[in-house]
C-alpha cells in the first residue's frame, strides 16, 4: 500500500490530472501533402487504405486537429479537463532524415502547447505513439540496435525545444502493442505475421530506447525538473468457462505477448526475458539502469477480453461488450493499478474508454471506471490522474473509421463541415471531473470520504 502523495519531487505536478488524451497522427494523419510519410502513412497507402478507400480524404487528414487544434483543445477544457495528453509526431519534425528539421512543424507544436496552457490545462506529451518517419522504418526501425541513437537524438531535440513548457513526458506508448500487433498479428505496420522472435527483439529495443532517452533527458539543462515515464496497456486475456485446453493456452500466450509481467519485471529488476512457442527463452537482456529510469507509470486500461472456444471475443457472462468485441470489466482497472504499484512510482491512468458508437453503455463505463480509480486512491494507491480516450472519433489504426471511441462524434464523410455532436453518456465525464478536486492531497481525502 502506498501514500497518495508519497513522492513530492519538484518534477511532479501537485494537481490531480483530470485529462483527455489523443494522438496527433490519429487526429491528423500525415496531412494531405506531407513532406514525407510516416511509417503508418506509408502502411495505410500500401494496404490500399485498409479497405476503406472511399474515405481517402479522411485518411489524409482525419479530423484535422493539426489545423483545428484551438477549437479541439477548447472542447477538452469544456469537458472539465485540467490536463491534455497529445503526441509529438517525429515524422513531422524530421520528415526527410535525421537532423533535417521542419521548422514549421516545430512552431506548430509550440502553438499547440501554448494553446493547452492558455486553456488552463497541463500538457502531457508522448514522444512515440506508434508512429515514426518512414526513413527510420526503412532503416529497420526498432528491429535494429544501431537505430536506437536516432530515437534518442529526436527525444533530446524535443526536450530542448519544449522542456520548459511540459512537466509530464512519456517516451513510448504501449510498446507491447506496437511489437505484438505489428510483428505477430500482422494488423499494424509493418504487417509481419508470426514473427515471434522479431517481436521480442523490437520490444527489448523499445525498452532500451526508453532507458537511453530517459538518461539523456535527465542530463540536459532542466532535465531534473522533467517527469519522464512510459505508457503500458494492461491487458489479460481470459478463456470462457468450458473452453478446451488449447484456448486456455492461447489466452496465456496472448497475455504473455502483451507483456504486462515482462515489462513490470524489467522496470522492477532490470531483467528482460522473451519466450517463443516451442523454443523457450530466445532473448535475454539485463539493464542495471532500468529500475531507476521511470519517474511515473502510465496505465492504459480498457478490458480483460474473454475468448470463446472458437476464439471469438465476447462476454464471459452478462457484461456489456464493446464494438471491438471486448467485454467491459471495470474491476480490471483495480487489478492494473495493483499490478503496477509494485514499482512504487506515481501512476497515471493515461487511457481508458470504450468503443461504443451507439452510446449503449458509455455513461456506465465512465462512472464505473472512475469509481474503481477513486476506490484505489482511497486505499492508498498512488494514482495521480486519469485521461479519457478520446476527444473525438478518428483513425483507429487498422480498424480505420469503423470504430468510434470519441466523446464527440466525427464522421469521415461530412468531416468538419458540420458541428460536432457530444455523444450521449459523455457528459458523465464532465460530471465526474467537476466533482473531483484539483489538488492531490484534497483528492486523497475526497476519495476516502466518498468511496464505498
Amino acid at each position: 500500500m502506498q501514500s497518495a502523495v508519497k513522492d513530492a519531487r519538484p518534477c511532479y505536478p501537485m494537481n490531480f490530472m483530470k485529462g483527455i488524451g489523443m494522438s496527433v497522427f490519429q487526429n491528423s494523419s500525415d496531412g494531405p501533402n506531407p513532406k514525407a510519410p510516416s511509417n503508418w502513412g506509408h502502411f495505410i497507402k500500401k494496404k490500399n487504405y485498409l479497405g476503406q478507400k472511399e474515405y481517402k480524404s479522411a485518411w489524409e487528414s482525419s479530423n484535422d486537429f493539426w489545423n483545428l487544434y484551438e477549437a479541439d483543445i477548447k472542447l477538452a477544457r469544456g469537458m472539465g479537463a485540467t490536463s491534455f495528453r497529445f503526441s509529438f509526431e517525429w515524422s513531422r519534425i524530421e520528415p526527410l532524415g535525421p537532423g533535417q528539421v521542419d521548422e514549421e512543424a516545430v512552431e506548430r507544436f509550440h502553438a499547440i502547447i501554448d494553446c493547452i496552457h492558455a486553456n488552463g490545462m497541463e500538457p502531457m506529451c508522448t514522444l512515440h505513439h506508434f508512429t515514426h518517419p518512414q526513413w527510420f522504418e526503412e532503416m529497420g526501425g526498432f528491429t535494429a540496435d544501431e537505430n536506437i541513437p536516432y530515437f534518442v537524438s529526436y527525444c533530446k531535440r524535443m526536450f530542448g525545444w519544449y522542456g520548459s513548457k511540459i512537466k509530464l513526458w512519456a517516451t513510448i506508448n504501449e510498446p507491447t502493442c506496437f511489437s505484438f500487433v505489428g510483428y505477430i498479428a500482422s494488423l499494424w505496420c509493418p504487417g509481419q505475421i508470426a514473427g515471434f522472435t522479431q517481436c521480442g527483439k523490437v520490444l527489448v529495443n523499445l525498452l532500451r530506447s526508453h532507458v537511453a532517452a530517459y538518461k539523456e533527458i535527465k542530463s540536459l539543462p532542466g532535465g531534473e525538473r522533467a517527469c519522464v515515464g512510459i505508457v503500458h496497456q494492461h491487458i489479460h486475456f481470459k478463456s470462457k468457462a468450458g473452453c478446451a485446453p488449447h484456448i486456455q493456452v492461447l489466452c496465456s500466450w496472448m497475455t504473455y505477448w502483451f507483456g504486462c509481467d515482462i515489462i513490470l519485471k524489467f522496470f522492477k529488476t532490470g531483467v528482460f526475458e522473451w519466450k517463443t512457442p516451442l523454443f523457450g527463452v530466445t532473448i535475454s537482456f539485463k539493464s542495471e539502469d532500468a529500475p531507476h529510469c521511470v519517474d511515473w507509470w502510465g496505465i492504459n486500461y480498457y478490458s480483460q477480453p474473454c475468448v470463446s472456444p472458437f476464439f471469438v471475443m465476447g462476454a464471459c457472462g452478462d457484461e456489456p461488450v464493446s464494438d471491438m468485441g471486448f467485454r467491459m470489466c471495470p474491476k480490471g482497472m483495480s487489478q492494473a493499478i495493483r499490478d503496477a504499484s509494485i514499482l512504487y512510482r506515481p501512476m497515471y491512468i493515461t487511457e481508458t474508454g470504450a468503443a461504443d458508437k451507439d452510446s449503449r453503455f458509455r455513461r456506465k463505463i465512465i462512472e464505473e471506471h472512475c469509481a474503481e480509480i477513486q476506490r484505489c486512491i482511497a486505499d492508498g494507491y498512488d494514482v495521480r490522474g486519469m485521461y479519457y480516450w478520446t476527444l473525438m472519433d478518428n483513425i483507429e489504426w487498422h480498424e480505420g473509421f469503423h470504430v468510434k471511441y470519441g466523446l464527440y462524434e466525427w464522421d469521415p464523410v461530412v468531416q468538419r463541415s458540420k458541428g460536432l455532436r457530444l455523444r450521449p453518456g459523455s457528459e458523465a465525464l464532465k460530471e465526474v471531473y467537476d466533482r473531483w478536486p484539483d489538488r492531490l492531497e484534497v483528492m486523497q481525502k475526497y476519495a476516502e470520504k466518498h468511496s464505498e
